[in-house]
Formats: structure tokens, sequence, C-alpha cells
């Protein structure tokens, strides 16, 4: 019995390592998605964590930007489980108990230098902030980048955009951040969060622009 147990662990690690986890990792993402360079590459260094996913939204990008530049807390929030979000103050947003359905126009105006705020003590500078095309956040140590979390928004073309974004860190360090890394931020944050905020994106990206049509 015991046997079959560790067989059935060992196959299941097996499956995930070489199926499930490259599929989270890169979920939405082309190969060639994967590889391309993005804006903020190179800011961290010996980077040790990296994902990169992806999603094709019909909408322009400018109602695109709209909705990622307000992103954060006490401010849209992240378009994904917000119940997760809401652990860490009961009052997460800046409007209701959710994430913002609708574009804020007083959130719109984020600079490079302000800060975003994923909970109450850990914020991210915005260090680009390019209208309609790129925003990069930055989480460092002094003067060593810890964590580049770049977004990138492609025009297709018909009023499509591609919605491209990338974590990148060098936070992995030591066995036991690379099991938390492997076992919970991996799966929670890349298979969750990060994946439910680009759909959520996508979702009311889309139907803005369907109204306007």
């Amino acid at each position: 019995m015991l046997k079959k147990i560790l067989l059935f662990i060992i196959f299941s690690l097996l499956v995930y390592i070489i199926l499930v986890r490259p599929w989270i990792l890169h979920m939405g993402a082309t190969g060639q998605e994967v590889a391309a360079a993005m804006p903020g590459d190179g800011l961290v260094v010996s980077p040790n964590v990296e994902y990169t996913q992806a999603v094709t939204i019909h909408a322009p990008r400018e109602i695109v930007w709209k909705y990622l530049v307000q992103i954060g807390y006490q401010r849209a929030g992240w378009y994904n489980w917000d119940f997760i979000n809401r652990m860490s103050d009961k009052n997460y947003f800046y409007e209701g108990n959710k994430s913002a359905d609708r574009i804020i126009p007083e959130l719109q105006q984020l600079q490079a230098g302000d800060m975003v705020y994923l909970t109450p003590q850990l914020g991210m500078k915005a260090e680009v902030v390019e209208p309609s095309q790129n925003l990069i956040l930055t989480g460092r140590e002094e003067a060593r980048y810890l964590v580049v979390w770049s977004y990138l928004l492609k025009d297709l073309g018909n009023d499509d955009t591609r919605l491209l974004v990338r974590w990148t860190s060098n936070q992995n360090e030591g066995l036991g951040l690379k099991l938390i890394n492997f076992l919970l931020i991996e799966p929670g944050g890349a298979g969750i969060q990060q994946s439910q905020m680009i759909k959520g994106i996508k979702v009311r990206a889309e139907r803005d622009y369907q109204a306007m049509n």
C-alpha cells in the first residue's frame, strides 16, 4: 500500500512538473512570446523565477490601459479572486468590497515613481508608465531589484490588443524559498491570481468596447 502511495505521489509530481507547471507559468502565451524580450528584462540580476502569460483582448489598447493603470490596493483591485485580497484588509478596494467593474477617472493618473500596493504593507514602484503601451512595477531592496512585473500592450490592428505579462524575480534563493515558490506562489500567483487578473481585464475592456459600438 505504501509503495502504491509513493508511486502515485511520484507520478503526480512528474505530471505537474512536465505538463501542468509549464502550462501555468506560460498560460495563454506562445513559445515565441515566452522567449521574446520584454521591457524590464535585465533589471533583475540573475533571475531564478520568470513566467510570462498573455491574452488577446478584442478592444483597443486605450481601453485596456484604463483598466490596467488603476490596479492595486485601495485602488481598483486586481480583477481576480477578491476574497484573497480582502484577507489583508477588509477595506481593500477603492469602492465597495470587490474589484472595480468600471473605469475610475480619479485613478487614471499613475506616474513613474508612484507606489502601487499589493497589501497595506507591501508595495511596488511604478518604474515605467507609458500610457496604452507599457507598465513596469518593481520591488527592490536598496539598489538591488528583487521583482519586476511588466505589462506590455501590443496593437494587433482591427481594435484588438495583445496583453503580455511577465513576472521576474531573484527572491527564490535557498531550499525553503524554492519550495514555497514551487508549492504556493507559482500555483497561487501565476495559476490563479495573475491569470484571473488578465482575464478580468479582458472581460471588462471587451464589454466596454462592445457597448460603444
